[in-house]
């Protein structure tokens, strides 16, 4: 199963240019998609995500370039054959592109993150990858 950000929350992102309240916690919101120049092929993606405890994105890979910076509680990503990455507030996690892993939202409060992307034009950021 693929997670298409851009087209899963187009109705998220006509919402907030409304000014209505944003969308409940999980539903990722999308704040921006451009092209880049100069990047033939290539383009940027920035979403915000509400996450409760314990949630969990299971096998997945990135096929382009993900900065995660966290607003609220601990995130960790476990990419394979490396040591986890944990971030806090005001914390930012590096994922390159193609390499599995499988994210989580640690300790009781939850959390609230930005994701930037840069990309393939027109793929989905996530990749689901069962074993």
């Amino acid at each position: 199963m693929n997670l298409n950000i851009p087209n899963a929350c187009a109705a998220s992102t006509f919402v907030v240019a409304l000014g209505m309240p944003m969308l409940a916690v999980g539903d990722p919101t999308s704040l921006l998609t451009t092209d880049l120049e100069g990047m033939e092929g290539m383009e940027a993606n920035v979403v915000l995500f509400e996450e409760e405890p314990g949630k969990v994105y299971e096998r997945h890979i990135h096929p382009g370039h993900v900065f995660v910076y966290v607003l609220e509680g601990t995130i960790q990503a476990d990419v394979e054959g490396q040591e986890p990455q944990r971030a806090s507030a005001g914390e930012v996690i590096h994922e390159r592109p193609d390499q599995p892993m499988v994210g989580r939202v640690i300790g009781d409060e939850g959390a609230r993150f930005l994701v930037f992307q840069i990309g393939p034009k027109g793929e989905d950021i996530m990749v689901f990858q069962p074993e």
